[in-house]
């Protein structure tokens, strides 16, 4: 008896269906054929087998929030909006709004920003370039921080960049001054 099965696609159905994701099964249809010698008058069909197929999760539509807080400035929110491993670095960026209806002060000085793998008990701090410059959003004439005064409506989007986590790293607290740590924040590759 001789056996024909359409090999690649179970190993790609395999593979696919051992992830684990939240997001709703699709389901595929893997058929097999079997070559048996029968009468010509019965000639068998083709056997069919259901599996499930876990959908791809999507990435989070440009410009939305992986995770959001008030902060400790009057009216503001910060946002995550992006938390991006590239190589060897990581860029977060972090959208601040005011929805107070006066100015409000912010500050950020990124000597005092960093990632904390409590895992590993790993501290990350924001990289320098050679001028000893932050690699960061910065108030035009400061090498260290950003600060405005926000108006009602008003947002901004600051980022940073980090030293990279080892890849097994998934997710991470990010700490910034004027807020509580964003914990466990989604490493996106």
């Amino acid at each position: 008896m001789h056996k024909r099965v359409l090999l690649p696609l179970l190993i790609a159905v395999l593979v696919i269906g051992c992830k684990k994701t939240e997001e709703p099964a699709v389901t595929a249809t893997v058929v097999t054929e079997t070559a048996v010698a029968t009468p010509p008058s019965a000639a068998a069909a083709p056997a069919t087998t259901t599996v499930a197929v876990p959908a791809p999760t999507p990435a989070p539509p440009a410009g939305s929030a992986i995770v959001s807080q008030e902060t400790n400035w009057k009216g503001i929110t910060a946002d995550v909006t992006e938390f991006r491993r590239k190589g060897n670095t990581l860029t977060a960026k972090v959208r601040l709004t005011n929805h107070g209806s006066e100015n409000s002060n912010a500050a950020v000085k990124y000597g005092e920003v960093y990632l904390m793998d409590t895992g590993a008990g790993k501290k990350y701090e924001v990289l320098k370039d050679e001028k000893d410059n932050y690699i960061a959003y910065l108030t035009s004439g400061w090498s260290y921080q950003w600060y405005d005064s926000m108006k009602p409506n008003e947002t901004i989007t600051l980022w940073m960049k980090f030293p990279a986590p080892p890849a097994e790293v998934k997710a991470i607290t990010l700490q910034l001054p004027g807020m509580a740590p964003f914990e466990d924040v989604p490493i996106q590759d």
